[in-house]
């Protein structure tokens, strides 16, 4: 994955499709509309403190006299039982057929719950002004949703099954966050990850980052701070490719969704987010929206062309699907061979090298069919966990998410990761070695065939994960009671325990985590630095208060719960079908001891 980023592996970006013609045509959002956003501005901050439904009234009033179609969709809150009511309007183009639409999606709270002034006052002023042109071929759609979460997607999933007002199929859709009141920004933080790997088509990427550099605005990808924007060198594309695999890996599960609202329905979605500054005002940004919906609405058919899964390295580098996958190949490919290590090299029975070739090749039909039972059971056992934690949301039961978190899930798998260990002073389980080679054998086949169909699909996911898992590869049974053998397998199954890396993501999650740091303490190491960076995180620690670390795991936990009922994320069910009793199963061959039957045979006969 390091090599990605060297160069020559990785390639410019490019628009495959012609018709888009980004920066073409001379964007007119200019100082006359600035004292129209400015006033909306005003509106939208004396309106703050009043109830949802009455600021969508004053926006419907405002939407209706500029000529657009209004409807409110109201969403009820399956936890609070809240009715949040979603204001959006359809501008039916006069030259259009009512077959295609591009939508304009900006909620009234942003993920950091701060209000969305000039997002609001912004796409306002850009609704004005899109109904004054007659250049358009696709229907515009103005939506205002509470957030950019549960809201939003029920906006979504209602667009495309019950609602009757609705204005074609969607062809693209932009998110605005910008809760700043000023009158410029600094650069625009580009997201445009989506659920299960599903990626906009790079042709939408490339003009959003086209159009907005010509309105010489920077663009930040993957989390990229103000002072790397300038910066193309070995370890800033580095930083850019593993901070987006790990971004699209966990998609679905964050508490902001944005844009990831649109997954599933095969609508490319992008969003905007405007980063607080003073290099560019806010018409610069409006005029960056302008040409991105004017390029769409060039196309005469839907994205197609370019590509639909890729990594980002800098705005305007990438790698494209076929560089990558070598990299997930033999990740998955590492388990098969654990797999083959373990059924040709499992048997340590004889000095004789024909009967151990021949014993590691044969798998006496009994271990195998129990082995084959316990794999399947630990399975269905998983799947049947994932299921009913991912619906039990649904119910009206009141939990405590933290006992959720740690005492159904983290401190089970954390005694469990211990059961070699604890075995070992306590109960010594002896099973038949064939038993435990098979399920070794089998489980650890499972785990890389599972990576294998998922790698296509959400390679960030399939990364992450087989980079968490990998240690159990080497958890080895034994024959006699070794402590050194039972205290590796311990450790390694504490290293790749689910559990483990839900706490170390959440963790990270929840405290903002700079991995430019990071990036910048391996780039430029040296031992001041190194002892500053250390200083700086017990510092931090010192004065954060303790709750914080408990979070976010917790919030972690409950969005892979929530995520498959929120947005159809199947991340939480995945680790649950693969990684979970593949751990299960390996911490079982880790605990026991194993004996031969040859071997017992042999033993009697010379007693005998």
């Amino acid at each position: 994955m390091f090599n990605l980023a060297r160069d020559g592996e990785y390639r410019h970006t490019y628009i495959s499709e012609n018709a888009l013609m980004p920066s073409q045509a001379h964007p007119f959002f200019r100082e006359s509309e600035w004292n129209f956003v400015r006033g909306y501005r005003n509106e939208v901050l004396d309106i703050e403190e009043l109830p949802l439904t009455e600021k969508n009234q004053i926006l419907d009033e405002l939407l209706t006299s500029m000529g657009y179609k209004t409807e409110i969709l109201d969403f009820k809150d399956p936890e609070t039982g809240i009715v949040k009511p979603t204001l959006y309007a359809i501008y039916h183009v006069p030259k259009g057929d009512d077959t295609e639409a591009m939508v304009l999606a900006t909620p009234w709270y942003n993920p950091d719950d701060k209000y969305n002034v000039n997002a609001i006052a912004l796409t306002l002023g850009l609704a004005r002004y899109f109904h004054r042109l007659s250049i358009w071929a696709k229907n515009i759609i103005i939506v205002f949703p509470e957030d950019g979460d549960a809201v939003l997607r029920n906006w979504v999933d209602a667009y495309h099954t019950t609602l009757d007002n609705t204005g074609g199929s969607i062809e693209a859709a932009i998110v605005l966050d910008c809760p700043s009141s000023s009158d410029n920004i600094g650069y625009i933080e580009l997201d445009y990850a989506g659920i299960n790997g599903q990626l906009p088509n790079l042709d939408l990427v490339n003009t959003a980052v086209m159009v907005s550099e010509n309105e010489n605005i920077k663009i930040s990808i993957n989390g990229a701070p103000l002072g790397q924007l300038w910066t193309n060198d070995l370890f800033s594309r580095i930083y850019s490719l593993f901070y987006g695999i790990f971004t699209i890996a966990g998609a679905g599960i964050s508490k902001s969704l944005d844009s990831q609202c649109f997954s599933g329905w095969n609508v490319q979605a992008i969003t905007f987010r405007a980063v607080e500054g003073d290099r560019n005002d806010i018409t610069s940004f409006g005029r960056a929206i302008e040409s991105t919906f004017r390029s769409v609405n060039n196309l005469l058919e839907k994205f197609h062309q370019s590509y639909f899964f890729y990594l980002m390295l800098a705005p305007r580098l990438f790698v494209s699907v076929g560089m990558y996958l070598p990299a997930g190949g033999l990740e998955f490919i590492s388990f098969i061979v654990a797999s083959i290590n373990v059924w040709v090299g499992g048997a340590d029975v004889s000095s004789d090298v024909v009967l151990k070739i021949q014993k590691s090749l044969s798998i006496k039909p009994g271990p195998l069919i129990w082995a084959c039972l316990t794999i399947v059971s630990t399975i269905l056992s998983c799947i049947f966990m994932a299921l009913y934690t991912s619906k039990i949301f649904d119910k009206d039961i009141i939990f405590d998410y933290t006992k959720l978190t740690y005492n159904f899930f983290v401190i089970p798998l954390f005694v469990l990761s211990l059961a070699p260990i604890i075995m070992f002073f306590t109960f010594r389980i002896k099973i038949n070695s064939d038993y435990a080679r098979a399920t070794s054998l089998i489980v650890l086949f499972l785990m890389g065939y599972d990576l294998f169909g998922l790698m296509v699909l959400n390679f960030p996911l399939t990364f992450v994960i087989s980079l968490c898992s990998a240690p159990m590869m080497f958890v080895r049974y034994s024959s006699k009671p070794n402590f050194k053998t039972r205290i590796k397998n311990s450790i390694l199954l504490f290293m790749s325990c689910p559990a483990l890396w839900l706490v170390i993501f959440g963790i990270l999650y929840k405290t903002e985590f700079n991995f430019d740091r990071l990036r910048n303490l391996i780039q430029y190491f040296e031992f001041p630095l190194l002892q500053r960076e250390i200083q700086r995180v017990l510092d931090y620690i010192e004065v954060t208060d303790p709750q914080v670390f408990i979070d976010g795991p917790v919030e972690l936990y409950v969005g892979l719960l929530k995520g498959y009922n929120r947005v159809q994320c199947w991340t939480w069910l995945f680790i649950c079908f693969s990684w979970l009793p593949v751990w299960v199963c390996m911490n079982i061959v880790g605990s026991v001891y194993v004996y031969d039957e040859l071997s017992v045979e042999d033993s009697e006969k010379k007693t005998q």
